[in-house]
């Protein structure tokens, strides 16, 4: 018996010590392989982060090809990095490869469809490939979409952005309702009411335009050149009382914020137009002796103005329209006695309405007027339109 036992237990012995042997050298590989693979993983990501940092750094510096090369490595090494893949559409858009930047943004869309950035810049892309209508909703969409910081201000750059294209589409009434719900969630600062102003004039949409620039008027009281916007639109709309005043103001704080030659000289021009338009008014709405002395200063110039254009037939045929005005200047000789004239209202406003006749006729058959006929001229106008 105890010759056989031995030899089992050489063999148990001999089995243990391999089997030994074996856990040792599996444990010791696991260890070796772990080691290496986390070794790898590490420097994978060392190379995704470093090759990440030089995409971003290249973006900011406009570099778009090179950060395009950059942030596909990095992307190879951390596929998963949602903000570099961000940032390679982006470059892939800025370097004109629109297709693949669309691309791009349309798989990031899917994970994030409420993303404001996103959406804002597929309505770029679209711009560019012109699908307006795919450009205006992914606007629309950016317009109440996410946004990382500033939501309220982001918002209003991409209204704002939208309104600028449908003018430049010349869909002015689509560019209206944008800019009036731009309007409403507005920051409270001249800045932003400015460039609302601006573009409302732009969509001809002057009423809007000019309650804008008061209110950033109201913020920024010595702003120059919000006080020559204002009185120049003002002027447009034939409230002449209202751009008399602004462009005053305006022209006195330009002592100390020079305007642009070409601003300061059309703010002189205007201003006088609006001083002289003042002393030419002939609304009903004028205090009636005023209104009178008006009448018989607008008088003399229309007058002149018929005969100076009469004169230019005197070899020929004179224009029916001429020939009837002559007739009422005629008349009108008898009726300008200033006594008379204020107790008379029904006379006031036929003589004002002779001046005006006067100037319309005379510009269809003698051209454009100048000077205080064409200040007279932009007074019928203006009556006609009920301002």
């Amino acid at each position: 018996m105890s010759n056989g036992y031995r030899p089992r237990r050489r063999i148990i012995l001999r089995d243990s010590v391999t089997l030994l042997v074996l856990v040792f050298s599996a444990v010791a590989l696991y260890l070796v392989t772990s080691f290496l693979f986390r070794s790898f993983s590490a420097r994978r990501a060392e190379l995704g982060r470093e090759f990440a940092q030089r995409g971003q750094q290249d973006v900011r510096e406009g570099n778009a090809k090179q950060a395009i090369q950059d942030l596909r490595i990095s992307l190879e090494y951390a596929p998963d990095q949602m903000y570099n893949r961000l940032l390679l559409a982006e470059a892939l858009a800025a370097a004109h490869h629109p297709d693949q930047a669309r691309s791009y943004f349309l798989t990031l869309l899917d994970q994030q469809p409420a993303d404001g950035f996103i959406n804002l810049q597929l309505a770029r892309l679209e711009r560019q490939r012109g699908d307006a209508q795919r450009a205006i909703d992914y606007y629309r969409a950016s317009a109440v979409g996410n946004w990382s910081t500033g939501s309220a201000d982001e918002r209003f750059r991409v209204q704002t952005e939208l309104a600028d294209y449908l003018i430049q589409r010349g869909d002015l009434p689509s560019a209206r309702a944008e800019l009036l719900i731009a309007a409403a969630d507005a920051p409270d600062e001249p800045n932003s009411q400015e460039t609302l102003g601006d573009r409302f004039v732009q969509a001809n949409d002057l009423p809007d335009a000019l309650n804008l620039y008061r209110k950033a008027i109201k913020l920024s009281p010595e702003n120059t050149e919000l006080l020559y916007k204002a009185g120049r639109v003002a002027y447009s709309m034939n409230e002449f009382d209202e751009a008399a005043k602004l462009l005053s103001v305006a022209r006195r704080e330009s002592a100390a914020a020079k305007l642009d030659p070409k601003d300061a000289v059309e703010l002189e021009t205007l201003l006088a137009s609006s001083r002289r338009i003042q002393e030419l008014t002939l609304s009903q709405d004028v205090v009636p002796q005023d209104r009178v002395e008006h009448i018989l200063r607008a008088l003399p110039i229309a007058k002149a103005r018929f005969d100076g254009c009469e004169a230019h037939f005197n070899n020929g045929q004179v224009p029916a329209g001429l020939q009837a005005l002559e007739n009422r200047w005629t008349d009108a000789e008898h009726n300008t006695e200033r006594r008379s004239l204020l107790e008379d209202q029904g006379q006031q406003d036929a003589l004002v309405k002779l001046i005006f006749d006067t100037e319309q006729q005379t510009q269809q058959v003698c051209g454009a007027p100048q000077g205080d006929d064409a200040l007279l001229l932009e007074l019928s106008n203006a009556s006609r339109t009920g301002r």
